[in-house]
């Protein structure tokens, strides 16, 4: 069986727990329905960079990752797209640099992951998940879910809105059971939201779309192959 090694570089430590566990379980639906031959995904490796500029952190964890077979970076963006900003003065320039580097002394395969606008949009996306990661009946619109996908994934305050998930949960409990921490939901949340629920995200979708183009570059999925989730 063969295995497909990859590594994860992120913003923060939430985003390391968050979007490794997610990028696996994308990795896993893609060669489940569209590999060719029998693979072994594993989850991806989190790096760490050295400090400088998003370019210079991204240049150091390229290099890290030589001889992996993806490196996907994390950034957020304000903008509406990844396309509006990020792509041309963040990820482009990123990318670049990274093409200056020996080929023998980089990761060769770099997979932005943009989440519009901020990580937590991404772990909002699948009320039924959140609603089981954290032991709770309410309804969409007690927990002020009931907004539909685009403006889940649009908003810009999804911090504050997951914060008043949690608190609308913790009320529901009771002041004396134990206080939940938007950082406990991380990897349970990565586990539970269903990829279909994601894939109603355009920045998801772009992040999948990106994955298959570049598995079937190398040679390692079906070229017709169309996954579902």
């Amino acid at each position: 069986m063969n295995t497909v090694c990859s590594a994860f570089w992120g913003e923060g430590i939430s985003d390391e727990r968050f979007f490794p566990i997610l990028i696996q379980r994308l990795l896993e639906a893609l060669f489940r329905q569209c590999g060719k031959g029998e693979w072994d995904i594993m989850e991806p490796i989190v790096l760490k960079s050295a400090s400088g500029s998003f370019v210079e952190q991204v240049l150091d964890v390229a290099g890290q990752s030589q001889g992996l077979h993806i490196l996907f970076i994390h950034t957020d963006t304000d903008a509406r797209s990844a396309g509006e900003k990020v792509m041309p003065h963040k990820i482009a320039p990123a990318l670049e640099a990274i093409r200056q580097l020996p080929e023998g002394e980089r990761c060769n395969v770099i997979i932005p992951v943009i989440p519009v606008t901020k990580s937590e949009n991404w772990k909002l996306a699948d009320s039924d998940a959140l609603r089981e990661v954290l032991g709770t009946n309410l309804d969409d619109q007690v927990l002020g879910l009931n907004i539909g996908a685009k403006q889940l994934e649009a908003r810009a305050n999804s911090k504050a809105l997951l914060d008043q998930v949690i608190e609308a949960v913790q009320l529901q409990r009771g002041a004396r059971r134990y206080r939940i921490r938007p950082a406990d939901l991380d990897a349970s949340l990565a586990k539970s939201i269903r990829l279909g629920k994601l894939y109603q995200y355009d920045s998801f979708k772009s992040l999948v779309i990106e994955t298959k183009d570049k598995l079937i570059s190398m040679n390692m999925i079906e070229t017709d192959c169309e996954p579902s989730f």
